[in-house]
């Protein structure tokens, strides 16, 4: 079991980020809803068809929903998967306002000069870096 699920969250991150937010009066909820996703297999054959590219499906439940329709994902770490995930996820619904929030700016792998932030840019998705969220969000919450 993980030390912060005494507290009903995932991570001491996902905590103050709450803590900011109730700080600031903005009204949430946490995780109360999931969207589905198409995640590529890396293995398999289609039988009737013979393809190799082949998905399954699988659900993306975000962190905090934000009145308005804010979305926003916490992210200490940052893995190709959950690049992979958030791109699979707005490629579905493409109408969702998911904001990325990291802990900190690192790089996406020891051999890469891309960060985080980087990553986000040049991928359309909103972002901010530790718990502080910017000013405009902020506005846009209230």
């Amino acid at each position: 079991m993980r030390r912060f699920a005494r507290h009903g969250r995932r991570s001491g991150f996902e905590l103050a980020v709450e803590a900011g937010l109730k700080a600031q009066g903005i009204s949430y909820t946490y995780e109360t809803y999931s969207y589905n996703y198409f995640k590529k297999v890396t293995r398999g054959q289609c039988h009737d068809c013979g393809s190799k590219e082949l998905y399954k499906e699988a659900w993306y439940t975000p962190d905090f929903f934000i009145k308005g329709g804010i979305i926003l994902e916490t992210k200490g770490k940052f893995t190709a998967a959950d690049r992979a995930k958030m791109l699979a996820v707005r490629e579905l619904h493409p109408s969702l306002d998911l904001r990325l929030v990291f802990m900190r700016d690192n790089k996406i792998s020891r051999v890469s000069n891309t960060r985080y932030s980087t990553w986000a840019e040049a991928n359309g998705f909103l972002y901010s870096i530790g718990t502080d969220l910017p000013l405009t969000w902020i506005k846009e919450m209230e």
